[in-house]
């Protein structure tokens, strides 16, 4: 039986991308970007591309989470011919600050997690997102009062997929690895990240981005959650 249920965060229960396109939108017009830079499609759709290269070298230790930050902006601007670090350090004060005001989630977060309590299941957060910024996302979210145990990578020195994370998330929870589950959208780093440690990974695939593995758990609307919790054929 299923006791202890661990989450991803961001593109998991918090629609990261709808969020996150909605201020780097909103921040490139107050920086009146849009005299320098043509295209504002053309500079979100780079920006992506690096913060998703610099965030996969973040996770492999390769760079800090001071550099990930400001130089993400910077090399997307220079793309683009803005060679301004002073700007690129506001761009992105600013959209740290705006981003997790957003309150975007993916449809039926809250009722999912409100039928998991009901049903007297512990639920917990394991994300990779720095700590100031996700409790601001919960919180804003409404999501914060559903979690037991939040862990954020920053507050313990490694990342997942690294076994320790989930390690020191079932030592805070009280569970136990046979009796828990964990949930996201990454299927190396959330579920086979929990698997190594012997939790059921299920991974959160709502767009079908990834190509179906026998061997792999997968669902694509959260409603369809509890059911797999129960162990209900869905």
């Amino acid at each position: 039986m299923v006791t202890d249920i661990f989450f991803d965060l961001d593109r998991t229960l918090w629609d990261f991308d709808t969020n996150s396109d909605t201020a780097l939108r909103v921040v490139f017009e107050e920086l009146g970007l849009d005299t320098a830079i043509e295209s504002r499609d053309n500079f979100v759709k780079d920006y992506i591309r690096i913060n998703e290269e610099m965030w996969d070298l973040y996770r492999q230790g390769k760079i800090s989470k001071e550099s990930l930050r400001v130089k993400r902006f910077d090399d997307a601007l220079k793309l683009h011919g803005v060679d301004n670090q002073k700007l690129a350090t506001e761009y992105c004060d600013r959209y740290i600050d705006f981003c997790p005001e957003l309150t975007a989630t993916f449809p039926g977060t809250h009722d999912m997690l409100e039928e998991l309590k009901g049903l007297g299941k512990k639920l917990h957060i394991i994300t990779n997102g720095f700590s100031e910024v996700q409790y601001r996302k919960l919180s804003n979210c409404g999501l914060e009062n559903f979690f037991d145990v939040i862990i954020c990578s920053d507050q313990i020195g490694v990342n997942k997929p690294d076994p320790e994370i989930f390690r020191v998330a079932m030592k805070k929870s009280g569970a136990a690895a046979a009796a828990s589950m964990m949930i996201g959208d990454h299927p190396e780093i959330d579920v086979l990240g929990a698997n190594q440690v012997g939790i059921r990974g299920v991974l959160f695939d709502p767009n079908e981005h990834y190509q179906p593995h026998p061997s792999m758990e997968r669902i694509k609307h959260l409603g369809e959650l509890p059911s797999l919790v129960l162990g209900v054929a869905l």
